[in-house]
């Protein structure tokens, strides 16, 4: 046992040594000059692409990020960045009319895409949330339960189960432009993303009406979204049954993301039948990814199609990132040495391959080698994210320092019951 806790104390070293890496490339390279906000991409050679759109998703994600740095650390310079990055959500992006955020800004922060997607307004809540949680503000608090009451008004499926996807900017349903291959009604990534969201809510917030629609994101996942081989579901229709096309198709980094996630859900809760349900299922979407989804090298595969007759093999950043977590979840809960080894093999990949030791950051995707895409290729272009920056609308700091702290967390829970 002691030689176990050597080792895990060594890993949290690595770990928060990266934390600390991941910070500091997002503090220096994506705050604008005038620092009135985040540059919309940077390049490799981490300078500004200065006429990049600047995406919503983005920013509430350096919100999230820069203010669980400010809790986690308790540093002061990422308190005053990450109220930087709400006064840019909430003066910027924020509709004063309509309520909401919108999706996209131009550069120099005109509005280009009003739309509203139930997926940013999601990252929007978990963000504010977490910026709450070094805040203490009553004006935030009460943003924060306003806007809940908004999503819930404006994007709850008033006649079949779950949420839907796009509205115009007076939250009229949109019939194209959602965020689904083949522009289904309905997905799991909305979803997962809500579910993290309101749990990150419920933290703060011990409302009935909201654990309420906390469980009926659960039960979603637990009847409609999680396939009985422990993969999730992808694009459902309507009445949330899984399309013909979607049903084919294997997402391995959303499993893993997913299978952690569903397990903080059922933890905030606090619900006791919750937890035996869902304690098999999380290991079991686990040591599928192990089995199907995860390399010799420990890198995460990006998905399989065609039933599994085919495989994606390029691996990227949010994957691994995403992969030790729920590795290190499953070993926390079983205790489970295999898992433990699994996080090891697969951080291992992330220092030789994933992370840019000269320039910083990680690099957004690697082939099964290992060697990072420096452009994009035209025969396997990334979905949404480019390869040839290092932020981006969709390139963000969220999953990998996330990640970071949650294992310090998880190894620091480990020591304590050992």
């Amino acid at each position: 046992m002691l030689t176990q806790n050597k080792e895990l104390q060594d890993y949290r070293g690595y770990f928060y040594k990266e934390l600390l890496h991941i910070l500091n490339f997002w503090k220096t390279y994506a705050v604008e000059k005038n620092r009135n906000g985040f540059y919309g991409a940077v390049d490799l050679e981490n300078l500004p692409v200065l006429d990049a759109k600047k995406s919503c998703v983005l920013n509430a994600r350096i919100l999230w990020t820069f203010s669980a740095a400010a809790s986690f650390l308790n540093d002061q310079n990422y308190k005053e960045l990450a109220d930087l990055a709400y006064h840019v959500i909430i003066e910027k992006f924020a509709d004063p009319v309509n309520g909401g955020f919108f999706m996209e800004l131009t550069a120099d922060n005109q509005v280009s895409n009003d739309m509203k997607h139930t997926y940013a307004q999601a990252f929007v809540l978990y963000a504010l949330c977490k910026y709450y949680e070094c805040n203490k503000s009553p004006k935030v608090f009460q943003i924060i339960k306003d806007f809940f009451l908004l999503i819930e008004k404006n994007t709850k499926d008033q006649r079949n189960p779950g949420y839907l996807e796009a509205f115009t900017c007076g939250w009229e349903p949109i019939f194209e432009n959602r965020m689904a291959d083949n522009n289904e009604p309905k997905s799991m990534n909305t979803h997962l993303h809500l579910l993290e969201a309101y749990t990150g809510l419920y933290q703060i917030w011990k409302d009935d009406q909201l654990k309420q629609k906390l469980v009926d994101l659960l039960m979603i996942f637990f009847i409609k979204i999680i396939r009985h081989n422990g993969h999730l579901g992808i694009f459902f229709n309507d009445s949330f049954q899984e399309t013909n096309p979607s049903s084919s198709i294997c997402s391995f980094g959303h499993d893993i993301e997913a299978s952690w996630l569903l397990w903080e859900a059922v933890n905030v809760l606090d619900n006791k039948e919750l937890i035996s349900n869902f304690k098999p299922l999380v290991i079991r979407m686990v040591d599928v990814v192990e089995r199907e989804g995860v390399d010799k090298d420990g890198g995460l595969f990006l998905e399989s199609y065609r039933f599994g007759s085919h495989i994606r093999t390029n691996k990227h950043w949010w994957l691994q990132a995403e992969n030790l977590v729920g590795f290190m979840n499953v070993y926390s809960l079983t205790g489970k040495s295999t898992y433990w080894e699994t996080v090891k093999l697969t951080w291992q990949f992330i220092h030789d391959h994933v992370i840019d030791h000269d320039n910083g950051e990680w690099f957004t995707k690697v082939n099964r080698n290992g060697d990072p895409y420096l452009e994009e290729p035209p025969d396997d272009p990334s979905p949404y994210y480019r390869n040839d920056r290092k932020i981006d609308p969709w390139k963000c700091p969220y999953h990998n320092s996330r990640a970071m702290m949650e294992l310090i967390k998880r190894i620091d829970q480990l020591n304590f019951e050992t």
